[in-house]
């Protein structure tokens, strides 16, 4: 059921270790996220949503997740 869903725009705030060694903290805004209500939480849709962004964006040796929050997206928008 595809009206069972809900988009959403994630913010996270994330630490990167880099190849060269540097650890960065920054934020990553407007990761687009489709959280479908019957398969996972919102909470759990906005998390691995930030996760699959930063590892198919980013170069990196680690990264963590610090905060993220997510706000749905008002129809008109996107």
């Amino acid at each position: 059921m595809t009206d069972r869903c809900t988009e959403l725009l994630i913010d996270a705030d994330v630490e990167m270790m880099f190849h060269c060694g540097k650890i960065e903290s920054f934020r990553i805004s407007n990761i687009p996220c489709t959280w479908v209500w019957d398969e996972t939480s919102r909470d759990a849709a906005e998390y691995w949503a930030a996760l699959d962004h930063i590892s198919e964006n980013y170069m990196f040796d680690w990264f963590t997740v610090k905060s993220w929050s997510g706000s749905p997206i008002k129809k008109g928008e996107h």
